[in-house]
């Protein structure tokens, strides 16, 4: 998964202070992302789930820039599909400060209690992009994503997405997460016909 995210980056990327942003990021947190839980329950809580998450965003991320710059190709400015997709590889980076591995699964550290992730991620993103050269504008709207990736501000985001690069993104991550709610929702059920004793 970690493989497949740096090829996507690598190769759908094109603003290469953008790819080298991301390529940064994926790399100076590799050993914790092959580990990291995505949540201490509600989505992906579990060893490798956060790399899980950040590929399946990915993924829908990638579909959806596709099929709306293709449909709304009269769009000015254009949809950037590199910033789509590094939104999406990055919107949870934060989650690397936000958990830690615990006796019973995933755990808060003292920071991920009082700030959380989408700060943290915004921080990381920062901190990166004193590394590797980007346009401001750029990193501006990556950071407008991080913070609105989650929507509402009880959901912890302080912006709603406001640019269509946001929307996507938010959208990408949110069916993501509830999905994968359903499903192991679903899964961990026993069948009706067991519950009401027919066999």
């Amino acid at each position: 998964m970690f493989a497949e995210l740096i090829d996507i980056a690598k190769s759908r990327i094109e603003d290469g202070g953008l790819r080298d942003l991301v390529l940064f990021l994926l790399n100076e947190h590799r050993g914790v992302l092959l580990g990291a839980f995505a949540a201490r329950r509600h989505h992906h809580a579990f060893t490798g789930g956060l790399l899980e998450h950040m590929l399946s965003v990915t993924r829908n991320a990638i579909f959806l820039a596709d099929r709306y710059a293709d449909y709304y190709a009269e769009l000015v400015p254009p949809l950037d599909k590199g910033l789509v997709i590094a939104g999406a590889i990055l919107h949870d980076i934060g989650k690397v400060r936000e958990l830690e591995a615990g006796p019973a699964g995933a755990e808060y550290t003292t920071a991920g209690q009082l700030i959380g992730h989408i700060l943290q991620g915004r921080d990381l993103v920062r901190e990166a992009a004193r590394e590797v050269e980007i346009d401001a504008d750029r990193l501006l709207r990556l950071e407008h994503i991080l913070i609105s990736h989650q929507r509402l501000p009880e959901w912890g985001s302080p912006k709603p997405p406001m640019i269509p690069e946001a929307v996507l993104v938010h959208y990408a991550d949110d069916i993501d997460a509830k999905f994968h709610q359903v499903v192991m929702e679903v899964s961990e059920a026993k069948p009706f016909s067991r519950v009401m004793g027919y066999r």
